[in-house]
């Protein structure tokens, strides 16, 4: 490949990896018919958590994604999800937002991930809630339990950071896509082009839906490995024909070298079978055929 072709995707201290067309792609137009925009098959590869203190698991990622684009000898633009404050982080070394900058130039699109990814709200009073908040997302449902005001501070906040940066992210994405109905208010009216749930991407503000489950893998313990290798699996052969596919990776999901393998040989098939998209793509195919079958109102 020639080298005026080629651009720096992933950078981290040590690490450099050059990319084919994938990071230059430009937006994949929309048909201008329903039917052919609903009959069309594609997916989506989400980055979770791109954060300083998650870097170096994002670069492995991203190189994995790599590989695999350049062997099926396709473009792959991404969608990355951003925390500003992860954890609490104040500091964002110089060098991490020339990466996400170069990503967004490059072709690739950053969303709003939270503020801090961390779950904050009053305690929960319910076992169930207990679980899902505690258990289930180990206190990292950001959004889970906030009130309007609350969630509008810290959307604002993001959005903030976001702009004094120079990063366009129109796109907003909860973590653990767990969101409270305050909160589902408060990204209703932040003038954000889409958010998505687990099983959904949802275009704003109509709340038009696609249904598309995620495949994504928990990997903060072997069980739950073993389990979402099984899982995934399943979904990828039940999904086999769904209008789109979303994969959702985390930084760690390079690691673990099962958790690689099954979702790398998913998406090799999907490079060769579908047309990727990234997320604000998407949105924008659901609100511009808001009467299509796969983009019914969200309730």
């Amino acid at each position: 490949m020639p080298a005026a072709d080629r651009r720096v995707i992933a950078t981290s201290p040590g690490c450099t990896i050059e990319p084919t067309a994938a990071a230059a792609a430009a937006p994949v137009k929309a048909k201008s018919s329903t039917a052919a925009a609903t009959a069309e098959r594609h997916f989506c590869v989400v980055l979770h958590d791109v954060a300083p203190a998650r870097w170096a698991g994002c670069v492995r990622v991203l190189t994995q994604l790599e590989q695999l684009a350049q062997e099926a000898g396709v473009a792959l633009p991404l969608t990355l999800l951003v925390v500003p404050r992860m954890h609490g982080q104040q500091h964002m070394p110089a060098a991490f937002l020339r990466w996400l900058k170069r990503l967004s130039r490059g072709g690739h699109e950053l969303a709003l991930h939270g503020l801090t990814h961390r779950d904050e709200a009053p305690a929960a009073t319910g076992l169930a809630e207990h679980a899902m908040r505690r258990w289930y997302t180990a206190g990292e449902g950001e959004f889970a339990s906030l009130d309007r005001s609350s969630a509008e501070a810290r959307l604002a906040a993001g959005r903030a950071w976001a702009a004094g940066h120079g990063l366009p992210m129109q796109g907003f994405v909860a973590p653990a896509w767990l969101l409270s109905e305050p909160a589902w208010e408060a990204v209703q009216a932040a003038g954000f082009d889409y958010t998505c749930t687990l099983t959904r991407v949802v275009a704003l503000p109509g709340r038009e839906r696609l249904e598309a489950r995620s495949m994504v893998f928990s990997t903060r313990s072997a069980w739950r490995r073993v389990l979402s290798v099984l899982w995934n699996g399943c979904l990828a052969r039940h999904q086999r024909n769904a209008p789109l596919l979303r994969f959702e990776l985390h930084p760690g999901d390079a690691d673990d070298a099962a958790v690689r393998r099954c979702w790398s040989r998913v998406l090799a098939q999907a490079l060769r079978e579908r047309q990727p998209l990234r997320l604000a793509e998407v949105a924008e195919r659901l609100a511009r055929h808001p009467g299509a079958p796969s983009a019914r109102a969200a309730a």
